[in-house]
C-alpha cells in the first residue's frame, strides 16, 4: 500500500499543468439601478464575458459617479458613467484620474429641460439668470452632476438656484403653476427613447415646453479626455409627425470605464464586445 501511494505522490508531481482547469478571471461590472438602462446593459455585457471564459457580475449601484469611483477603487473592473460626470469627477479627482481608462461608448445621452410655457423662463439666457430655479433630481445623479458641470463650463448657469428635487409630481407641479417656486425641470435621457415619461409627459401637456441648449461654451475641449464633452444636436422628441416640436441641445455619450490595473487581455477583449459585437448588448429579447 505504501509503494502504491509513494507512486501516486510521485505521479501527481510530474502531472503536466495543462490538466489543471484553468480559474476564470474575476469581472465586476458597476450599472446602475435595478430595472434602469445601465443595469439591463451590464447583465447583457456580462453574460457575453462569460461565453469569453471570465466570472463576469454584474452589481447595481446608484448612478454614474459610484460607478467611476468603484473602478477608481478597485473595487470594480469595469463602471457605466456620462461623459460629462467622468469629466466632472476627474475635475475633482484629479489624482485618482489615472486610476481608469474609457474603453468605449454605449450609446448617446442628451439634456432636456422643461419649463411652463406661460411661466418666467423662455429660453436658455432665462436658465442663466436669478429667475431660474432648476430642479435636477437628487444631488448626486446624472443630471445633477450634468447641471454642475454646465455650470463647470459656463459660470452664467451658476446665477440660478438649483434644487435636488425630481420626479413626475414635481413636473406636474410646474405644469399647473407658471409661478411655482421651481420653474424648470431638467433630466438626462437616451434620445432614441422615445418613450421616456418625462419627454412624453411634456409633449402630452400644453403648459409644458422644451428649452433650447446652444451656449458654445459648453463645446469646451476637455484637457485630460482630448474631446469635447458635448456636442449639439437636434434629438427627435416624437414619433412620426404628431407633434410639431423641434429641440436643439447638448448631448454626450455614456462610456465604459475600465481599471487601469485590468488586465489587457481581459480589456481587449471588452473592447472586442463595444466594437465588434455591440449589438448584443441592445439585442431585445
Amino acid at each position: 500500500m505504501k509503494k502504491v501511494l509513494a507512486t501516486l505522490s510521485i505521479a501527481s508531481i510530474f502531472m503536466p499543468a495543462f490538466s489543471l482547469p484553468a480559474l476564470a478571471e474575476d469581472v465586476v461590472i458597476s450599472t446602475g439601478g435595478r430595472g434602469g438602462s445601465y443595469f439591463a446593459t451590464g447583465e447583457k455585457l456580462a453574460e457575453v464575458l462569460v461565453e469569453y471564459d471570465y466570472a463576469a457580475n454584474a452589481v447595481k449601484s446608484r448612478g454614474s459617479i459610484e460607478n467611476i469611483e468603484r473602478v477608481a477603487a478597485g473595487e470594480a473592473t469595469l463602471g457605466f458613467t456620462q461623459l460629462d460626470a467622468l469629466a466632472w469627477w476627474m475635475g475633482r479627482n484629479p489624482d485618482q484620474a489615472n486610476n481608469l481608462k474609457v474603453l468605449g461608448s454605449l450609446y448617446p445621452e442628451c439634456v432636456y429641460v422643461a419649463v411652463n410655457s406661460k411661466g418666467d423662463i423662455d429660453d436658455e439666457d432665462d436658465l442663466q439668470s436669478s429667475k431660474a430655479n432648476v430642479a435636477v433630481q437628487k444631488r448626486g445623479s446624472g443630471s445633477a452632476v450634468s447641471w454642475s458641470y454646465m455650470q463647470d463650463l459656463e459660470p452664467d448657469f451658476e446665477k440660478s438656484a438649483t434644487f435636488f428635487q425630481g420626479g413626475l409630481q414635481l413636473l406636474n407641479e410646474i405644469a399647473t403653476n407658471p409661478d411655482a417656486e421651481v420653474n424648470a425641470f431638467l433630466w438626462v435621457s437616451d434620445p432614441t427613447n422615445l418613450d421616456q415619461r418625462y419627454l412624453k409627459t411634456v409633449l402630452e401637456n400644453d403648459n409644458l415646453e422644451l428649452v433650447d441648449i446652444e451656449d458654445w461654451d459648453l463645446n469646451d475641449k476637455h484637457p485630460k479626455i482630448g474631446v469635447p464633452i458635448y456636442r449639439f444636436e437636434e434629438p427627435e422628441v416624437a414619433k412620426g409627425l404628431i407633434f410639431d416640436k423641434e429641440l436643439n441641445t447638448i448631448c454626450m455619450d455614456a462610456v465604459v470605464v475600465g481599471s487601469a490595473s485590468a488586465g489587457d487581455d481581459m480589456i481587449d477583449d471588452v473592447v472586442d464586445v463595444l466594437t465588434l459585437n455591440r449589438n448584443r448588448l441592445f439585442s431585445k429579447p
